[in-house]
């Protein structure tokens, strides 16, 4: 009797995928997947077992028409249980969740032990050739003594990855062949024509470069990054001064050691979409779009028609992460390696083999660093992977009192000190507390100056007392995406005409925001945040050449920031300040010492994850699905809000209204939408605000809202102030 795994409209099945050509083919790939990280045989058993339990006619009946639900998952759940060996427990996991995510282990009714127990399978299923397996699967690697079960839990999580990928896939090009026909697929030897492709534009650009001590600075840098780029795969830092080049040598050393050492990808994980964005525009014009996945939610979408052909190819590979570089969030990363749903887990398989560039690698939030750490460590011990921890900031990863600390860590620079001896460009002063007022007045006899404040309100206020002085700013993620470029682009082409320019933003601009001013005040902060804010003067060195340093004002703000972290960031920094009176505040050893004591009294497990999944026991209790749910970068979770201000954002939304795709659209539109908390949200909604078009997606009613000068209003009352808001 013939099985099918997916049906078609035609009803005499003659057209509908034979379950036994499922199987093998999804097995065939996952296969091929698992093989990366030695486990191909984990991958084949898992895939030829995890529909096994279509082969009933209740599940032809399904496929007919009929609402009579079956559950195939838990059979081949319990095959992998009994016929996969002392581990298959691990493959029962990973196929009871193929459809509706990794669920966690347990007796309680839903978990996956209960579901082996209690579960309903059908009465006439029949075991498929494909599916009598009897093999004692042995794991790739030796178990640490220590994070044992966490390696046995990530690497659940990989092989499930596998299979939910392959499953896709065969299932796609069954139902959508001309979505399978436009994926486009990488090979290892991709990695040999993007370095030429590098070669030839870095050979260009050192022709070009004026021959300045900045620029001398960066072709030794880049020069060690190549020298060190034989080493086999480990884990790395590149410690970099703020405009050192990072971005370029860091491309430049992970594509020569990707292809020293055969890798298949590399992978840009950042922290902040303003460096994503600047740093995948260069990635594209270097090595071509269709090379690159810029994969975060700001992405934006082009409406030339030319280039909706490559939309599509990109949206595909965002699925799994085929491309040759991929250029994503921490929050995409990470988040993606703790996660359980299908989804998400799709490109796991594809992390194996490349080189993880953690750009800005101190940004790693501190109550998840010990997660992150061992998710580091997973990869480079039994995945074949290369980790660069690339920062001018360079966090004490390798500090013994971390539990998952990053042990021998090889530094790329021979001599960072140096470097950043040879590019001091600016000269910090802690002037303590200033007013509000007496910050304005020094903001405002500065011609040319950055002023970074803690929040959004403080942002706004400030920028309210300068709003009427000629070329003043404000920079906040009230705006939105596009609006924020273009304020960039005014505020770069004030400065190279030398026009007055005073810019009032929030911690946006310290890090990937290529601004140049002469002097900058920053809020008291963490010594982190400093040294990113003085990357923002005198940042190509002119002012050297004068015999001049940029000046840096490090001042208390007058109300004492409430959120316990900054307190706990200012506090370390002002301990390490008084500990080393005189070191340089942003040199290597005070930056050190400063993170082992942020480190000493943060909670970098808040969640206990690492503990939770680290249970070997012989019933391999593993909470997936909760972990998941807990691995948050950010708690409170935002809502985008869109607003339609400008004609290209008026026209989506019509769009938006009356499209067979809206989640197209959406995309589209993040762009112009501001990303909101919940209590800003509420808010805006009980203001009457918002419209909800199609009844999930919140658009901006009335553009009173919404100021050209300093976006969306909400701090102080502005939305009830608005004298037209409700409409």
């Amino acid at each position: 009797m013939e099985f099918y795994a997916h049906s078609t409209h035609v009803p005499d099945k003659s057209n509908w995928q034979p379950l036994s050509e499922h199987l093998q083919e999804v097995a065939r790939m996952a296969s091929e997947f698992a093989a990366t990280f030695e486990a191909g045989d984990w991958g084949r058993v898992a895939a030829l077992l995890h529909d096994a339990g279509k082969a009933t006619m209740d599940f032809i009946k399904r496929l007919e028409g009929s609402h009579i639900r079956v559950d195939h998952s838990t059979f081949g759940a319990r095959l992998a249980q009994e016929r996969a060996g002392r581990l298959g427990l691990l493959l029962s996991y990973v196929i009871a969740g193929h459809h509706g995510g990794l669920p966690d282990g347990g007796s309680q009714e839903g978990e996956l032990h209960h579901r082996l127990k209690h579960g309903k399978i059908p009465p006439d299923v029949m075991l498929l050739p494909e599916a009598e397996i009897k093999q004692d699967l042995a794991l790739p690697f030796t178990l640490d003594r220590d994070l044992g079960g966490f390696s046995l839990s990530f690497f659940t999580r990989m092989v499930y990855s596998c299979l939910v990928d392959a499953d896709f896939l065969d299932t796609e090009g069954f139902v959508s062949p001309i979505k399978k026909s436009e994926r486009l697929t990488t090979n290892p030897e991709q990695m040999s024509g993007l370095k030429a492709s590098l070669d030839t534009h870095l050979a260009a650009l050192l022709e070009q470069a004026e021959p300045t001590k900045v620029n001398r600075v960066r072709q030794a840098i880049l020069t060690q990054c190549r020298a060190k780029a034989g080493l086999p795969p480990q884990i790395f830092s590149l410690t970099v001064p703020t405009g050192g080049g990072k971005t370029l040598s860091s491309l430049a050393f992970a594509l020569d050691h990707a292809v020293a050492n055969k890798l298949r990808r590399v992978i840009y994980a950042i922290p902040f979409t303003s460096i994503i964005e600047q740093n995948a525009r260069v990635f594209q014009e270097i090595l071509g779009n269709d090379q690159v996945l810029e994969h975060h939610c700001n992405y934006k979408e082009s409406n030339d028609p030319e280039e909706a052909a490559y939309n599509r190819r990109r949206g595909l590979a965002a699925e799994n992460w085929d491309a040759p570089l991929v250029v994503t969030t921490n929050v995409q990363f990470f988040e993606s390696l703790f996660s359980n749903k299908p989804s998400r887990c799709r490109k796991l398989h594809n992390i194996a083999g490349s080189v993880i560039v953690l750009d800005e690698a101190q940004a790693i939030p501190t109550e998840y660093l010990e997660p992150c750490l061992a998710a580091l460590r997973e990869l480079v011990a039994h995945y074949n992977c290369s980790v660069v921890l690339c920062t001018a900031t360079q966090p004490a990863l390798d500090n013994a009192k971390l539990r998952t600390a990053l042990h021998d860590i090889h530094e790329i620079i021979i001599n960072p000190q140096q470097f950043y001896d040879d590019l001091i460009r600016t000269q910090v002063h802690f002037t303590g507390k200033l007013t509000d007022s007496a910050l304005g007045a020094k903001i405002d006899a500065e011609p040319h100056v950055l002023c970074i404040v803690p929040t959004k309100p403080q942002a706004r206020a400030l920028f309210e007392q300068l709003s009427q002085r000629d070329g003043t700013y404000h920079l906040s993620t009230n705006m939105y995406p596009e609006h924020r470029r273009r304020a960039l682009s005014e505020i770069r082409a004030r400065l190279k005409a030398g026009m007055c320019c005073r810019v009032i933003a929030t911690s946006l601009v310290e890090a990937g925001v290529d601004l140049d001013f002469p002097v900058v005040y920053r809020a008291m902060a963490g010594l982190d945040s400093i040294a990113q804010a003085a990357g923002r003067c005198n940042r190509e060195g002119k002012m050297n050449d004068q015999g001049k340093l940029g000046q840096v004002y490090v001042y208390e703000p007058e109300k004492s920031p409430r959120m316990p972290w900054l307190k706990r960031c200012m506090s370390r920094a002002a301990e390490t300040l008084r500990a080393l009176p005189d070191a340089d505040p942003l040199g290597l050893e005070a930056m050190r010492r400063y993170f082992e004591l942020l480190y000493d009294v943060q909670e970098l497990d808040k969640k206990q994850l690492v503990s939770r999944l680290n249970q070997l026991t012989k019933d391999l209790y593993f909470p997936f699905r909760e972990v998941a749910g807990e691995f948050r970068f950010i708690e409170d979770e935002t809502i985008g809000v869109i607003v339609p201000v400008e004609p290209a954002a008026k026209k989506l939304v019509e769009e938006l209204r009356h499209t067979e795709y809206p989640r197209t659209t959406q995309r589209k539109l993040q762009q112009y939408s501001v990303a909101l908390r919940s209590r800003e949200f509420a808010a805006l909604e009980g203001a009457g605000a918002l419209e909800m078009v199609r009844g999930e997606f919140p658009v901006l009613r009335n553009v009173a809202a919404y100021r050209e000068d300093v976006g969306i209003c909400i701090e102080g009352g502005d939305i009830w102030q608005a004298e037209d808001l409700i409409c």
